[in-house]
């Protein structure tokens, strides 16, 4: 099955591109075949020689350097250090230890020894009747004061609710559910009659006005536009594009 073939452009667009791309292209064309084969034959092995020379002469002997000084230097001063650690650590846990086994022990246990008679005496003399007391004098303030305080406190909640915020929370029901019924529903049906009203004998004829002469106004020009676009780009734009397409080699 044959291809069809395309369409030749006129003279008079084909001669000018090849003109244009003979002075502006082909120079272009000319330095980059130029930068690839520069590339290529010179920049590339000229790259890879100097890798190679800093790899033997610069990367291998600092790899080499830092792999004695790490086995012979660094390891034997790190071992050194965590032996001596270890054994100040061994030193300072022996002698905490003896201190708290021979003197602080001791120490403790004679002061504990001491102060055992006069802790039960404050506690027994002291502490236990002001403990008393105070329980003796919180049970009478919650008996005497607290619960009176709290019944006549309840009592007024209740009577306060009964005869005070029941009776207004009713009246304030009563009215609500009266202005809903005889003012809110009454003003919402009267602005939805003039709504509708509205619509059908003001808005509706305005856009159905704009319409008409949207069509017949800017409808035309804007429809005569792409009317005029696409016959540009049918006979001119295209044409110009197949030419340019065929002189460039695309």
């Amino acid at each position: 099955m044959s291809t069809p073939q395309r369409p030749e452009a006129p003279a008079w667009i084909t001669y000018p591109i090849r003109a244009i791309a003979l002075i502006v292209v082909f120079p272009f064309r000319l330095l980059w075949e130029l930068g690839v084969l520069l590339n290529r034959f010179v920049l590339v092995p000229v790259g890879r020689a100097l890798g190679w020379l800093l790899r033997t002469f610069l990367v291998v002997p600092l790899l080499w350097l830092v792999r004695q000084l790490l086995q012979w230097l660094l390891l034997p001063l790190w071992h050194a250090l965590r032996w001596v650690l270890a054994a100040l650590v061994t030193g300072v846990a022996w002698v905490l230890r003896m201190l708290l086994r021979h003197l602080l022990r001791p120490v403790a246990l004679a002061i504990v020894w001491l102060l055992t008679p006069v802790v039960r005496a404050i506690y027994n003399w002291v502490l236990a009747p002001i403990g008393h007391a105070l329980a003796w004098a919180l049970v009478a303030l919650y008996r005497w004061v607290l619960t009176p305080i709290g019944h006549a406190i309840v009592w007024a909640v209740h009577a306060s609710y009964r005869w005070i915020i029941r009776p207004i929370g009713l009246a304030i029901a009563w009215t609500v559910r009266m202005a809903y019924r005889w003012l809110l529903v009454p003003i919402a049906r009267a602005i939805a009659w003039a709504s509708r009203m509205i619509y059908r004998f003001v808005l509706r004829p305005i856009g159905i006005a704009i319409r008409f002469t949207w069509d017949y106004t800017f409808g035309l020009l804007f429809r005569g536009i792409a009317v005029t676009s696409r016959w540009l780009s049918d006979e001119v734009f295209r044409p110009v594009g197949r030419a340019l397409r065929e002189v460039i080699g695309l």
